[in-house]
């Protein structure tokens, strides 16, 4: 795709200062059209695409969390499913941590920006993306062949895009080794909806326990602290 074929973007970023620079590179290029105009910085990660244009890419601006960038992936294959012409994602953030990168990779974002030398290099990233190409900082390149040489290969996320934000939330408590009394409190939900919600998580993910889930939600990122995960059902 050459800089003359219109890309249509979406910004969500909860950054304000991310926000605007992502913003601010993307108006002088005549070739982009940033469909999602917030209103300030509250607004950025709420944004929804207007209803006549469908964006090309979808940038994460300085997101807060992993769970903010498979949230975001997860709401893109709910809006437009898994065909090939889905928005791509492209995530610029300062955070290289290897987990977050991880993560982000395992959901299927299609780049990962850890610094903007000049708004060239982030315009011709965003036109990589959209073209369905790759795109990785070359510290992050450099870093992640070398890792990914030694793996045999990343786990299949079978599931996890069928997840709903709150089922997300929940995963990453489980993760945790938090028990379904411990989530209800920090969630301010009733103990049977908690359950509710883990035996659905169970039916997507394919597991059968607790123990099996976790792994699973570990394996593609969520979780901070490893903790004994105790033999409870759902």
């Amino acid at each position: 795709m050459t800089s003359a074929v219109e890309i249509n973007l979406l910004i969500r970023s909860d950054d304000p200062v991310a926000l605007a620079g992502i913003r601010a590179i993307v108006d002088e290029d005549a070739s982009m059209t940033l469909i999602c105009h917030p209103g300030d910085s509250t607004d950025g990660r709420r944004c929804q695409p207007s209803t006549t244009a469908r964006p090309h890419v979808i940038i994460l601006g300085e997101p807060p969390s992993k769970r903010f960038i498979c949230e975001n992936v997860q709401a893109t294959l709910s809006t437009y499913g898994h065909a090939t012409s889905r928005p791509k994602t492209l995530v610029v953030s300062r955070n290289d941590d290897d987990d977050v990168i991880v993560a982000a990779l395992r959901v299927g974002v299609n780049g990962y920006i850890s610094r903007i030398g000049s708004p060239e290099e982030l315009l011709h990233s965003i036109r990589i993306v959209a073209q369905g190409g790759a795109v990785f900082s070359r510290t992050i390149a450099a870093r992640f062949s070398r890792y990914f040489s030694t793996m045999p290969s990343i786990p299949e996320l079978t599931g996890f895009a069928d997840l709903t934000a709150r089922e997300l939330e929940i995963l990453e408590l489980l993760a945790d080794g938090l028990r379904n009394q411990q989530i209800a409190r920090r969630l301010f939900l009733a103990e049977k909806t908690v359950r509710n919600y883990v035996t659905r998580i169970f039916a997507k993910l394919e597991v059968h326990d607790r123990a099996s889930a976790a792994i699973r939600a570990r394996d593609a990122g969520f979780g901070g602290q490893p903790e004994l995960l105790l033999g409870q059902g759902a």
